[in-house]
């Protein structure tokens, strides 16, 4: 029976274990689904039928590419360790069997190879990300600087992202269903006061807000009515931290002298409103690298800006960049 190799994401996840003695000792095998079942820990809790339904087709054209790993119990059923939506999308294919790898895994790496197979991937909406790193935490015992290790995340990261859960269970489930992101979250996060949170949250999804209008609105400098229908929010200095210097802006007069101007207009001629998808990759920043990350220009030409508190930081945030110090 041939062999192949764990997807990479499982690679990083056992890092104790040696795989190609992994690979020898399990073996590929076809399983009836009914003798399949989900792993209760499993840190994704939310199933999109859009996707599900994308891969069934890719399943019926292709077939299963990777196979499901699971773990054989003494009854001779399979609970899935890592494949569930693999799992899932095979029955709606209408597939009877499915190729999984059988090995057995401490309950400790059962929690982790899934969680950490769903976050390479991009596949946990962040509550269900952050309610993974939780339990992982507790399960384990680990530290937050071992579980980014672990994960090849930075301690910021997982900090901000467990920051998640002190929202409310309305705002949290706002987050899951994708009404807002986890942008949304650091802006209601910001807002100690329960009352004023609550009042941005309603804001937020009655006035479909970008995540930069929501920044602003949580310091109180949204102007009433900003949406998606609205007058855009201002786009000046505002936005920069306390301690950042101002932005001053040359313009050319007769005279060929340049001289500064503070004008509002001009600001927002000069920064033009991001795009959405200049958005979409700011907060997709923020996420990897767990910290304010804002791009400032167009979608043809711009520059990044990636802020940093401590030492600690920046060198988490070169670790993620993986950039080579030595070389």
């Amino acid at each position: 029976m041939s062999k192949r190799r764990l997807g990479k994401g499982i690679d990083a996840l056992l890092q104790g274990r040696d795989l190609t003695q992994l690979e020898n000792l399990s073996s590929i095998v076809n399983v009836d689904l009914d003798r399949i079942r989900p792993n209760p820990d499993q840190p994704r809790k939310h199933f999109p039928d859009e996707s599900l339904r994308e891969l069934a087709d890719s399943i019926r054209e292709k077939g299963i590419i990777q196979p499901i790993l699971a773990e054989e119990q003494v009854d001779g059923s399979y609970v899935i360790i890592a494949g569930e939506r693999r799992y899932r999308a095979a029955r709606i294919a209408g597939l009877t069997e499915v190729p999984v790898i059988s090995q057995d895994f401490s309950d400790d790496e059962k929690l982790e190879i899934a969680l950490i197979e769903n976050i390479q991937r991009e596949d946990l909406n962040p509550i269900d990300e952050a309610r993974a790193l939780q339990r992982a935490l507790d399960h384990s015992g680990n530290t937050q600087d071992e579980l980014a290790k672990r994960l090849g995340k930075s301690r910021s990261a997982i900090a901000n992202t467990l920051r998640l859960l002190r929202l409310d269970d309305r705002m949290q489930q706002a987050i899951s269903d994708g009404k807002l992101t986890a942008g949304h979250a650091r802006a209601l996060l910001s807002v100690d006061d329960p009352a004023r949170r609550t009042e941005l949250f309603d804001r937020m999804l009655s006035d479909g807000m970008s995540v930069r209008d929501a920044e602003l609105a949580a310091r109180g400098e949204l102007p009433p009515g900003v949406g998606p229908n609205g007058p855009p929010a201002p786009d000046s200095a505002a936005a920069q931290p306390e301690s950042d210097p101002p932005i001053v802006l040359l313009t050319t007069g007769d005279d060929g002298f340049t001289a500064p101007t503070d004008d509002a207009n001009s600001r927002r001629s000069a920064a033009p409103r991001k795009s959405i998808e200049l958005r979409h990759i700011e907060d997709c920043l923020v996420r990897h690298l767990g910290t304010r990350v804002v791009i400032h220009g167009t979608d043809n030409a711009g520059r990044i800006e990636i802020t940093y508190h401590r030492p600690e930081d920046l060198e988490d945030i070169l670790k993620l960049l993986r950039v080579d110090l030595e070389g």
